[in-house]
Formats: C-alpha cells, sequence, structure tokens
C-alpha cells in the first residue's frame, strides 16, 4: 500500500477516535451514571490496595480524573470515553504492524461497531480499565516476538501487571502466551526466554500489592470471583445466555463475518504466528468463560470483551482483503449494511431510554439502568437538609449496593452508602458511627418490608418520610421510598 493510502487511512482513524468521543460523550452526559460507575466511584473515594471482588485500578483512574475535574458526572464521562479511545490505539498499532494500516482501520471500525464496545464506553467500570491493560500488554508482547525487542516484553509485564490490579482474569494473557509458544515447535524454544520471566517477575511485583492485602483480609476477593464464577452449580439460564449473549454482544451480522475471519485464520494458524497469536487470544476467555457458565452462579457474556478486540483485527484483515477486490459501490453497501445492523440496535436503545417507543414493561427495560438517579439523588438530598441539617457526614443505606452507591454521587451531600445486601463491602462504614448517627434507608416498594426487617438489626425505630417517584414520558418508570432510621 502508497503511502498516501496510509496517511489516509490514519487520518480515517483519528476522525473515528473524534467522532467516538463527541457522540459518546454527549449521550454519557445526557443519561446518568450507570450505578456501577457510581459504586467504583464510591471506592474512589476510600483508596486501598483491594477491595471485595476486585482490584482497585478502576478507583484509582476514578479518583485521578474526580481531582483533575470533580465529584461530578462529567469526570467520569470524560474518563470512561479517554480510556476507551486509549484501547483502540494498541488494537490500531497492532492491526496496522501484522497487515498494515489499511486493515487496522477495518479492525479498529469493527471494534467500534459493536454494542460491546459503543454502550461499554458510557459504562466506566472495572473490565474498561481491564481492556486498556490487557491490549497494551498484547502489544508490548507482540513487539518483543516479532522484533527481537527485549525492553519491549518488560513494557508488556508493566502493562500485565497494571492489568493484574484492574480485574483477576489478566491471568489470561500469561496463560494464551504460553498456549501461543507451546502449540509451536518453531516457537516452543522461546519458553527458555529469560526475559518473559523477567517480564512475568514485573508484572507480579506490581500486582504483590493487591495479594498482600487479599493475605490480610483472608483473600476475601479471590474467594468472591470463585463463588461468582466457578462454584453456583449447574445453571442452563447463565449457560445459554452467555452463549447465544455473544452475537448480541458483537452484533448478529458482524458476528457472522467475525466466525468466518476465525474461521479463515484457523486455515492459516500453523503457518503464520500472528492469525496463531490472534485466534489463541481471541478463543481462549471464550472459552474459559464459556465452560464457567456450566459452573457459576453468574455469567456476562460481556465477559469475553478482553478476547473480542483481537477476533476485531482478524475481521479488520477479512474486510480489507474482501473489500479490496470488489467495486466500490458495492464494497459501500456491503459496509453500510455491516455496520447499521449493529449501530442501529444502539441507537435504539438510547431514544428508548430517552423516551420510550418500545412497549416493554419498565421491570424489564434494561435502559431505565442509566435513569432516575438524578431524581433520586436530588429528592434524598432534600430529606438529609430535612433530618440531618447540621451533619457534615450523613450515611444512606440501601440492599442494593448499586443504589446506595447512585444515592451517595447524585445526593449534594454525598452520603456514605452503607449495603446489608453485600455487608463485606461496607469497610468504609464503622458500623457504631452509623448506629449512632442514623441514615435515611431507601428501596424499592416490592422489597420495602422485607428491607425494614433487615435494617432492624441496625436501627430500633424506622420512620417513613417520602416517596421519590420517576416519571419517563410522563409514565411512572421508577419509585423510591425513604425512611428516616434512628435509635
Amino acid at each position: 500500500m502508497n503511502r498516501s493510502n496510509d496517511l489516509f487511512y490514519l487520518r480515517a482513524f483519528y476522525g473515528l477516535l473524534l467522532i467516538h468521543f463527541l457522540v459518546w460523550f454527549s449521550l454519557g452526559m445526557i443519561l446518568d451514571l450507570h450505578p456501577d460507575t457510581a459504586d467504583h466511584w464510591v471506592w474512589s473515594r476510600y483508596l486501598s490496595w483491594g477491595y471485595y471482588e476486585h482490584p482497585p485500578m478502576i478507583a484509582w483512574v476514578i479518583r485521578l480524573f474526580t481531582i483533575l475535574l470533580g465529584n461530578r458526572q462529567l469526570a467520569l464521562a470524560f474518563a470512561s470515553q479517554v480510556i476507551t479511545l486509549m484501547s483502540l490505539l494498541p488494537v490500531f498499532l497492532l492491526a496496522r504492524k501484522m497487515f498494515g494500516t489499511r486493515a487496522a482501520f477495518w479492525s479498529a471500525l469493527s471494534l467500534e461497531a459493536t454494542p460491546l464496545i459503543l454502550v461499554g464506553s458510557m459504562i466506566f467500570v472495572i473490565d474498561t480499565v481491564l481492556i486498556l491493560f490487557f491490549l497494551w500488554a498484547a502489544l508490548g508482547f507482540w513487539k518483543g516476538f516479532a522484533e527481537g525487542n527485549k525492553k519491549a516484553y518488560y513494557w508488556a509485564g508493566l502493562a500485565l501487571g497494571l492489568a493484574f490490579l484492574s480485574k483477576i482474569t489478566a491471568v489470561l494473557f500469561p496463560l494464551a502466551c504460553f498456549v501461543f509458544l507451546l502449540v509451536s515447535e518453531k516457537r516452543r524454544s522461546l519458553l527458555a526466554n529469560f526475559h518473559l520471566y523477567g517480564a512475568l517477575i514485573l508484572s507480579l511485583v506490581v500486582f504483590s500489592p493487591f495479594l498482600f492485602w487479599n493475605m490480610q483480609h483472608e483473600w476475601i476477593s479471590v474467594k468472591a470471583q470463585l463463588e461468582k464464577g466457578l462454584t453456583g452449580g449447574r445453571d442452563w439460564n447463565q449457560t445459554l445466555g452467555f452463549w447465544f449473549g455473544q452475537p448480541l454482544i458483537i452484533g448478529p451480522v458482524l458476528f457472522y463475518f467475525a466466525v468466518k475471519a476465525l474461521w479463515e485464520g484457523r486455515q492459516k494458524f500453523k503457518l503464520e504466528a500472528r492469525f496463531a497469536y490472534l485466534l489463541i487470544l481471541t478463543i481462549i476467555p471464550i472459552l474459559f468463560f464459556g465452560l464457567a457458565s456450566f459452573r457459576g452462579k453468574y455469567s456476562d457474556p460481556a465477559w469475553t470483551d478482553i478476547g473480542w478486540p483481537f477476533g476485531a483485527i482478524l475481521l479488520g484483515n477479512y474486510f480489507s482483503e474482501r473489500l479490496s477486490t470488489v467495486p466500490a459501490k458495492k464494497a459501500l453497501i456491503v459496509g453500510g449494511l455491516i455496520f447499521l445492523t449493529s449501530w442501529m440496535p444502539i441507537g435504539m436503545m438510547a431514544w428508548q431510554a430517552l423516551s420510550p417507543f418500545i412497549p416493554v414493561p419498565v421491570q424489564n427495560d434494561r435502559t431505565l439502568e442509566m435513569r432516575g438517579w438524578r431524581e433520586l439523588g436530588a429528592a434524598m438530598g432534600r430529606e438529609y437538609t430535612r433530618y440531618f441539617p447540621e451533619n457534615e457526614q450523613v450515611f444512606v443505606v440501601a440492599e442494593e449496593y448499586q443504589v446506595a452507591a447512585a444515592v451517595s454521587f447524585y445526593s449534594p451531600q454525598h452520603p456514605v452508602p452503607y449495603s446489608f445486601g453485600k455487608e463485606k463491602r461496607n469497610f468504609w462504614v464503622i458500623r457504631e458511627e452509623l448506629q449512632k448517627k442514623g441514615a435515611l434507608m431507601v428501596c424499592r416498594p416490592e422489597n420495602c418490608e422485607n428491607n425494614l426487617q433487615r435494617v432492624q438489626t441496625l436501627f430500633e425505630q424506622t420512620r417513613f418520610v417520602s416517596t421519590a417517584p420517576f416519571y419517563r414520558g410522563g409514565q411512572l418508570a421508577k419509585e423510591f421510598r425513604i425512611y428516616h432510621c434512628f435509635n
């Protein structure tokens, strides 16, 4: 490919990044924070080397952006888009090294067309930072392998350590690298390379503070992950949800072409290391979490998000080769249809969240996960002013930690959240202080009776205060009840 074409696709890539940022940052500011993002914001207020279920990286990153931009939605929406764009960059660079600039652009565009990335870029969670460091580790390892660059191995080791500090499932990366070297007799000799082990040791050194913290807390994070992912018993709904969820998070039409690209890559698996590397990095997370779905009590199809970016590179190469041999008009039509099938449902979801047009019962409408929290926070804020006018520190109690976190973020007082659904998470709360000062409890009407019984273990008295409704399109979409709890 000539230099002018390279420059064209390079500019197109940066244009893609700009469009992504403008569109999804704007939508992220219009919608409310996802309650999981609000929960991680709570973590950032109480920095630690570890938390109940996960390592600390997401909390550190959020803390950095809130120091720069303040404790407001702007900081988290901006952070989410910046981290997403920084994750698309190693995809482009790795694809460029392997297949050229044209294929690199198609790789980034393919990934950009998936609900996994588009919707995921608005929900700033643990996997957002995991993907970032996982991809940079993959780029570093490939540079070390393909170019004989010893320093690149150590950069990969550093990125892997940061990935470990993001989520424990980063362990799948060294596993994939080991398989990549083991399956080829030609590559197997590299298993004796000292620098690979030096890089792995570096990653463990970076990870060691979290391991030390867990050792002091009875390995609470590791146990939580094993309980959720491997010890729940067989649940066929979870298993089917995982496997049938893969076409949904990629987009059905794009998934069809991704499977074709993977199949063609399989034919070159033994001949070219680049295809073997990408195939292994794609397949191992799918197989690992797919097999775990037969045993875990909870399984999310989006957990394969660390594998599909490498499948997108294979897909980008597939599109680059196929569309270069067809007339431009046909290429435009085919490409447009492929990406519209992914972008259209995402646009419909955004429309549904803002102005519902699909007659879905509110209890089944997942778009409501990012609506109504501002209104609840404002209602809670008014009650804190009424019941705790002099208190510098106030508390919110809820069964669901996500609800407590959303109230903590959106209430002007930023109350300290306490969840009695998962009490192990509440390490930032001194129970005696909570009982002494009192709190506001928030609950969904259908759960309030059970919540009132449970909150009696904390407080002697509860008093109904008010109801906080949220209306969307003139219809009641959410409702919460607020109680004053005290001794």
